[in-house]
């Protein structure tokens, strides 16, 4: 993943197939590349998103006060501070214009801060975290829409670290990946992000649920079913076995 505009960006990518502004030519080309093996990747883009602002409705209604976002490329209409105002809101991503530009859009926000750091690497997450919220360490923490970007070792090491930290009753929300690149059309797509500085790692529930460890899976269901949106989606958006899985995860007590 780069952090440059000679270089396609997924956070950039990402804005561009949801209909944003926030991007590049580089970016918008890499983009059309993808659509043209992947057509369904705007439909899936949207349902992450949508997730995002559920989840975020979830949170408010239950008061909470400090979230931790990972991955949050720039946060515009709909994102989690919009929807909780009064939280303490650290926005975390690796491209770095992507973090100048959303510091401009929330110098109004004091109680929102947005670091550039590359959640691979789980020190810096943490100490980003403390400085943050300093003792409080009971969040809701989200993880949506980045996961299968990030290969198992890294992510396995993020989410200890990530349980090692937060308190007790602290909760996360994950968006996950699941199929197989099997079909001449999957392995276009899968060589085309990764040619773009974006490889994919689907994975399916065995593998999640142990990457995830040693979180407890509260609850753990297809985006389509969180949305209720499954009428929307087309026979050939599942092509290879292709899902967005929506998964709540909690910090139990010790």
């Amino acid at each position: 993943m780069s952090s440059d505009n000679t270089k396609p960006n997924i956070s950039r990518i990402y804005d561009y197939v949801l209909g944003g502004h926030n991007n590049f030519e580089v970016d918008r080309l890499a983009a059309e590349q993808i659509l043209q093996v992947f057509p369904a990747y705007p439909r899936w883009a949207k349902l992450n998103r949508w997730f995002l602002q559920l989840i975020a409705e979830q949170w408010a209604t239950q008061g909470q006060q400090r979230i931790l976002d990972l991955g949050s490329g720039i946060p515009t209409q709909g994102h989690l501070h919009t929807v909780l105002p009064d939280a303490k809101i650290l926005y975390t991503d690796n491209d770095a214009i992507a973090v100048a530009y959303a510091r401009e859009l929330l110098q109004d926000t004091p109680n929102v801060t947005f670091e550039q750091i590359d959640m691979r690497d789980a020190s810096t997450v943490i100490t980003a975290a403390e400085r943050t919220f300093g003792t409080e360490r009971q969040v809701a923490i989200g993880c949506i829409g980045i996961s299968y970007f990030i290969d198992d070792t890294h992510l396995q090491q993020l989410m200890h670290a990530l349980y090692d930290w937060a308190a007790p009753g602290s909760i996360m929300a994950v968006s996950a990946l699941y199929g197989e690149i099997v079909s001449e059309d999957t392995r276009q797509a899968a060589e085309l992000f990764k040619r773009n500085n974006a490889e994919i790692f689907p994975r399916n529930e065995a593998m999640i649920r142990a990457l995830c460890a040693p979180w407890k899976v509260a609850t753990l269901k297809p985006l389509t079913e969180w949305l209720d949106v499954k009428s929307l989606m087309q026979e050939s958006d599942y092509v290879g076995n292709v899902e967005f899985n929506g998964i709540i995860l909690e910090r139990a007590d010790t």
